[in-house]
């Protein structure tokens, strides 16, 4: 009876994190390990960056906020206020995708932007057949980190998953952190949803039991 809760547990926890669609969501597979630092966006990191010299701010330990997940999270407002994004492959047409995200303010209130765009049958950014299928401005003070989490409806092709910095009390260069972020089809949608998915599947292990 135990091996088989043990086993449920074990096959919950492993469904939550099936077909995610980002790469190192929680930006801890780089070389910065404490104080902050940066690295080039496609070729350090599987992240990619709309700032002008392609670097994305990372934070390691000893910082004035730590991580939210792992020891490591990125700063919106490196150098300049720019966007991180990455293209996830495409997914089934109609099916439901998750997707989450920590979000942290520096000094105080920052704002950023999530976006999920459609590429179209291009498979291409600015093709023009180009679908937002999501937008939205979520802001967070400097006390603790905001999780974010929903879900969108696939069209069919890849998608284009994209943190934007609007504003940041200390400007341009200093707000918006972000860490935990995932996307993709059974990926955890909320907080508490590995422990649904653990009752769930203890209790089916019982009821198959008796």
């Amino acid at each position: 009876m135990q091996k088989q809760i043990l086993s449920a547990i074990g096959a919950a926890t492993v469904s939550t994190s099936a077909m995610g669609g980002l790469v190192d969501g929680s930006f801890e597979n780089n070389d910065v390990y404490y104080g902050y630092g940066f690295v080039q966006g496609g070729i350090d990191t599987s992240w990619l960056t709309t700032a002008p010299d392609n670097l994305i701010e990372i934070w390691g330990q000893y910082m004035e906020i730590s991580a939210y997940d792992g020891t490591r999270c990125a700063e919106l407002n490196a150098n300049y206020a720019s966007t991180l994004y990455q293209t996830v492959a495409p997914i089934s047409a109609g099916s439901s995708v998750n997707w989450h995200f920590a979000h942290h303010g520096r000094y105080g209130t920052d704002t950023m932007r999530l976006t999920i765009t459609d590429l179209g049958a291009d498979q291409d950014w600015g093709g023009g057949d180009d679908t937002t299928v999501y937008t939205s401005e979520f802001s967070a003070d400097n006390t603790a980190w905001v999780l974010n989490y929903g879900s969108v409806t696939s069209l069919g092709n890849s998608m284009r998953f994209a943190f934007e910095a609007v504003s940041a009390v200390g400007g341009n260069t200093q707000g918006n952190l972000i860490d935990w972020c995932d996307f993709g089809v059974g990926v955890v949608p909320a907080p508490g949803a590995i422990s649904i998915l653990m009752f769930a599947g203890i209790f089916g292990c019982i009821r198959r039991r008796g």
